[in-house]
């Protein structure tokens, strides 16, 4: 809201590129270091824990607050900024992307990490095809995040 929109829609939906992609890898290897049966074992345990979770949130009436999330992750960030605000990485990424952009970027990249999102494009990208997989998600980040 205090920002200009273009900047943090750029730097969230970068953020989610990067784990759409970095998931549709880890898709990709997983599987080659583990067995097929594991990653399908796994997968399953995780999507009916993911599912019963979301039963007990609903039946208990609890809403999950993601206001207390980003208010520590913003007070994290900002004691992070002042330290490294002289930076030469700090002083590279302000040359073409700006602060904004930045935090924004992080701020989704840390709340979004570990996501229900993120186990299910990780399964799908290791049963179907990853660029189908990528794409698909990238249209719906992208569908997602510019209308939020």
């Amino acid at each position: 809201m205090r920002h200009p929109k273009a900047s943090v829609l750029g730097g969230a939906l970068a953020a989610l590129y990067f784990m759409t992609v970095l998931s549709a890898f880890l898709g990709i290897v997983l599987p080659n270091l583990i067995s097929q049966q594991t990653v399908h074992n796994c997968a399953t345990v995780l999507y009916t824990f993911f599912g019963l979770r979301l039963m007990w949130i609903g039946a208990r009436g609890e809403s999950e607050d993601k206001d207390e999330e980003f208010e520590e992750v913003e007070s994290t960030l900002k004691d992070s900024a002042t330290k490294a605000q002289k930076s030469l990485l700090r002083r590279t990424f302000s040359s073409f992307c700006t602060p904004v952009f930045v935090e924004a970027g992080i701020l989704t990249f840390l709340a979004e990490w570990g996501d229900r999102s993120q186990i299910a494009t990780i399964s799908l990208a290791a049963h179907q095809n990853p660029i189908g997989v990528i794409a698909g998600a990238c249209v719906g980040h992208t569908i997602c995040t510019s209308l939020a």
